[in-house]
């Protein structure tokens, strides 16, 4: 009988061993200290990219917490986060998702601000992101793509233009022809550059002579132009003259064409002008016969 017992105790022991292990196992496993206490906080960012359940949440990079939760809320990543609870957390503090290692692995890190206002628990806190190797390799390969893309289109268009022999072909007699240009161009400008010289030198003495030209000329042109004035004045004197005599002019015809003298009266009779006329023809008409059959006079004598 008491050896039974002894068994039993025995096993019973084992076994609130076994249980206390577990526990203690399980706390140490979950970086769980069964005397400490937590308070939760809920943290805003627009990605978090490769942060996964139980990174660790660093305050001024001391590990103090863990995060327990992420999930997305609208537009934004909501990342639930248990800190111990001697931990308060300025209203001017920085937390930020950051990156810790070479192969994309993150956390939280807050940097305390010196606030004396503080974020209650379970408070909604915005955060930022910050782009870590994982980012870069995503823009690296973003670029190699566009690289790729680049190379392929230059390649193109080299194998339609360089590469292309009927484009070697023409590029060499384009050369050719531009070669034969310049030195046609050379031996162009060696005949015609004394020349061009020899006419610039010519012109350089037509200009000295036109100078000299204008110098003697000016004296004259001046002189004419003082005495312009009274050839003006003089001009003036003879237009008077010659409205004096438009105007005697005017009395003489107006006393001409008057009614009242015998050349007036014979321009406006026209009853006169008309006998006039018939005389004329009369008188006509026997010179006309006389001179034809002649004068034939006979003189009565009493």
């Amino acid at each position: 009988m008491k050896k039974n017992s002894t068994l039993y105790f025995s096993v019973g022991l084992v076994v609130l061993l076994a249980i206390v292990i577990l526990v203690f196992g399980m706390f140490f496993l979950n970086e769980k200290d069964p005397r400490e206490t937590f308070n939760h906080f809920y943290l805003r960012f627009t990605q978090v990219s490769t942060l996964v359940l139980d990174d660790p949440v660093k305050v001024n990079g001391v590990k103090l917490g863990k995060v327990e939760n992420i999930e997305l809320a609208g537009h934004r990543v909501v990342v639930t986060v248990r800190l111990r609870t001697d931990v308060k957390i300025p209203k001017d503090s920085e937390i930020r998702v950051q990156n810790i290692g070479i192969m994309g692995e993150r956390q939280i890190g807050m940097i305390l601000g010196d606030s004396t206002t503080y974020f209650a628990p379970n408070d909604t806190i915005d955060g930022q992101f910050d782009a870590g190797i994982a980012e870069a390799l995503g823009l690296a390969g973003e670029v190699c793509d566009s690289t790729k893309v680049l190379l392929e289109s230059v390649k193109k268009a080299l194998n339609g233009t360089i590469a292309d022999p009927e484009f070697q072909e023409r590029f060499k007699t384009l050369l050719s022809k531009a070669e034969n240009l310049e030195d046609r161009l050379m031996s162009l400008v060696n005949t015609t550059d004394p020349q061009l010289k020899k006419s610039l030198a010519g012109l350089n003495d037509v200009t000295v002579k036109v100078n000299e030209l204008v110098a003697g000329v000016k004296p004259p042109i001046e002189n004419l132009f003082a005495g312009s004035d009274k050839v003006m004045n003089n001009a003036n004197a003879l237009i008077a003259n010659l409205e004096g005599v438009t105007k005697h002019l005017d009395e003489l015809i107006a006393k001409v064409q008057s009614p009242d003298n015998t050349l007036g009266t014979l321009m406006n009779d026209k009853t006169l002008h008309d006998d006039l006329v018939k005389t004329v023809h009369s008188a006509d008409s026997l010179f006309r016969v006389i001179l034809h059959d002649g004068l034939d006079v006979n003189v009565d004598i009493f």
